[in-house]
């Protein structure tokens, strides 16, 4: 009986933890600004690529640089 309580005290505490993380990203997500690209990105010395394929809502758009 005690080890039930101590295995129940040890999930409502990792429950806890994951609540305070996911309020974390949800801000961090919230303060990204929309229509912006993510700050890895690299940039392309030698233009190899020209072109940026970006899919949006089951639609495939395809833009020439």
């Amino acid at each position: 009986m005690e080890v039930s309580i101590i295995n129940q005290k040890n999930i409502d505490a990792s429950i806890k933890n994951l609540e305070v993380e996911m309020g974390q990203l949800v801000k961090q997500l919230a303060s990204n600004h929309k229509g912006t690209l993510t700050a890895n990105t690299k940039h392309n010395p030698k233009e190899q690529c020209n072109a940026i394929n970006v899919k949006r809502k089951e639609k495939n758009v395809h833009c020439d640089g």
